[in-house]
């Protein structure tokens, strides 16, 4: 009787091993955002995505790490103006304009990765992403191996059938 005292309740087990799994579950979600972030900055700023047009700088705001530039972008045939983050070589300044190719961003759980923003050829800022490509890919491990054994575990079963019965 004494080791059921010591034991946790099993609804605090339960609740506690959802909160994991829901922990471990946001990691593939955030490694989907920020690997669709770099691959779209890159080809963007490389000039095969996007929609080319002009992007103008309307603000440039030095925040600790960073510098973000956010203006207008014109595509390049005409149609209306859109509000974005602009993404330059360097540094930017107020009433620059570049030409720029137009991503306009993804929905996602996470906040920024749905702001449109407008890629300037030889903008680097997409590099940003790499770190938490490489984290979030290490952390989507743990779950990736268990549902690989899981799957593994399954497959075995369902090839071999049900284990024989031993006396």
């Amino acid at each position: 009787m004494g080791d059921d005292s010591k034991r946790p309740h099993p609804a605090i087990v339960a609740l506690l091993l959802a909160v994991s799994v829901l922990m471990l579950a946001m990691f593939p979600l955030a490694l989907y955002a920020n690997t669709m972030a770099l691959i779209d900055g890159y080809k963007a700023s490389h000039g095969t995505a996007g929609t080319p047009g002009t992007a103008t700088v309307e603000s440039a705001v030095d925040t600790s790490d960073e510098q973000v530039c956010r203006g207008t972008f014109t595509p390049g045939d005409g149609g209306p103006a859109t509000d974005a983050r602009i993404e330059v070589e360097g540094r930017c300044e107020e009433g620059q304009r570049v030409e720029a190719r137009f991503m306009p961003g993804r929905s996602t759980l996470f906040t920024g990765y749905s702001e449109p923003r407008a890629w300037a050829a030889g903008a680097g800022d997409w590099g940003a992403f790499i770190p938490l490509v490489v984290l979030f890919g290490l952390l989507s491990l743990p779950l990736v191996l268990l549902v690989w054994m899981i799957v593994a575990k399954l497959t075995k079963r369902l090839l071999n059938g049900p284990a024989a019965p031993t006396i």
